[in-house]
């Protein structure tokens, strides 16, 4: 006996690393046993390696290597619900702006659903593998693929600022300060012209 999940169509565009995005339509599991139906996150990070998409107006079904899609947006009409569920789990937002493989960037709020209290982005990232992440934009929910970022700027800081005296990085020791070596010689700076 072959069983099978009723599906739902749910309208997305693919922004794979090479070539131009493409509209189409993933297939969503319902399951009326768990009353919670799922979502287009959780399709995308499911273990499989290709995303099948119904395309164009017959409805062809093509595969999409998931490893090589920058990132996912669902359609206008599509709920935030259908997108991703928030849950019951503890979460946070942090800003940043993320920088793709693509030469592509999106700015907004990265959702984290916290392993513990104290996670910062970087773990949250460094977990993630090649999972996707969701980004909260003016514009939508953004998708993202953890594996194709290669870079986040945050809105946090490091405290100190770098350049600052006593800090471990910056524009190295005041030489003028200097007066003799270690060897207790007297000390004249010099610097190249």
């Amino acid at each position: 006996m072959h069983y099978t999940l009723p599906k739902r169509r749910v309208p997305v565009v693919l922004w794979p690393l090479d070539g131009p995005s493409s509209e189409g339509q993933v297939f969503l599991d319902l399951d009326p046993a768990r009353r919670q139906h799922q979502t287009i996150l959780e399709r995308l990070n499911e273990t499989s390696r290709f995303l099948p998409v119904a395309v164009g107006p017959e409805g062809s079904i093509q595969l999409f290597a998931k490893a090589r899609l920058a990132r996912v947006t669902a359609g206008p009409s599509v709920l935030q619900s259908d997108v991703f569920d928030r849950g019951f789990r503890p979460w946070r937002e942090e800003e940043a702006d993320v920088w793709l493989s693509d030469g592509s960037s999106v700015s907004g709020s990265v959702w984290i659903p916290l392993e513990r209290p104290t996670e910062r982005i970087s773990d949250f990232m460094n977990r993630s593998g090649w999972e996707f992440i969701v980004i909260l934009t003016g514009s939508g929910v953004q998708l993202v693929n953890a594996g194709q970022v290669v870079r986040m700027g945050l809105t946090e800081s490091a405290g100190a600022p770098l350049g600052s005296p006593g800090s471990r990085i910056g524009d190295g020791p005041d030489w003028s300060l200097l007066t003799t070596d270690p060897r207790g010689l007297p000390m004249t700076p010099s610097f190249p012209a």
